[in-house]
């Protein structure tokens, strides 16, 4: 019990009612400057996210995230997401209250629960829109520090966030020097050199077509081709640095590539 204010994990029962809530809380952004509805694929009928107002939505992240609900008053008023991206490294996935119980600090509580239940947590990320001054002032005042920004939406950019649970003790992403044929998971910061003209090629699964452009990154100890895929490739420039944060390493004729993978942003570093 943190307060007035518990966290217990969401099961398949209460996935309609979440997915209630969320819509009237992301619906709620509306307030905060949020597009407009057809803005772009994050602002549908009243805005939100993929699968805000989904009970199907909600079931499934149940299955690959650790999902809370959050109580308050004996009533389920909100939910929590969060995910494990590596060891010592937690992603906030998604956080909601229900607007009746807006500015009562159930969101901090429920943060400050979360943070409890992952003591091997030392790091802790999120991403957040940037139009939205509410969670900016709510993340900041959690400790959050922006560290770069993502550019995957077409209509704005968002805030990408580092929360350091102990700042004498620095978090360290893997080095290229480290990354071998296989690895997944694979965290690494690195700068642009090159970055080459899109060709059109074919998905080997689905037949779609698709464009993909070849950079070169590099860290102190090495260099590795990145693979941009679509959108990836207009996201980026030469001497931006960036952080893969759910890559996966793949090799061809015997030469390594990194590929950004489908689960992590990609981050331009400030």
């Amino acid at each position: 019990m943190l307060g007035n204010v518990s966290l217990e994990q969401a099961t398949v029962e209460d996935a309609g009612q979440l997915a209630e809530i969320s819509k009237r809380a992301f619906h709620s952004d509306i307030h905060v400057m949020a597009p407009s509805k057809g803005a772009d694929a994050s602002a549908r009928e009243g805005g939100g996210p993929i699968g805000y107002d989904s009970p199907e939505f909600q079931t499934r992240m149940m299955r690959v995230c650790r999902y809370y609900k959050m109580i308050y008053d004996e009533q389920i008023v909100g939910g929590l997401i969060a995910s494990r991206r590596r060891h010592g490294h937690y992603e906030l996935e998604r956080i909601f209250v229900d607007p009746k119980y807006h500015n009562r600090g159930i969101g901090t509580e429920a943060m400050k629960g979360v943070f409890t239940l992952f003591p091997d947590a030392k790091i802790w990320t999120l991403g957040t829109p940037e139009w939205n001054v509410r969670t900016k002032h709510f993340y900041e005042k959690l400790g959050f520090v922006q560290i770069g920004w993502t550019k995957d939406e077409p209509a704005w950019n968002g805030r990408y966030y580092q929360k350091s649970m102990d700042p004498h003790q620095r978090y360290k992403t893997m080095k290229i020097s480290e990354l071998t044929s296989g690895m997944r998971g694979v965290e690494v910061e690195a700068k642009i050199l090159e970055i080459s003209e899109p060709r059109h090629v074919r998905s080997r699964t689905t037949d779609e077509p698709l464009r993909v452009a070849n950079a070169i990154i590099t860290d102190e100890t090495g260099t590795i081709k990145l693979a941009l895929w679509n959108e990836q490739i207009k996201q980026v420039k030469i001497s931006d640095r960036i952080r893969i944060n759910s890559g996966y390493i793949t090799s061809f004729r015997g030469e390594k590539q990194l590929n950004a993978g489908k689960y992590g942003p990609l981050i331009i570093l400030l």
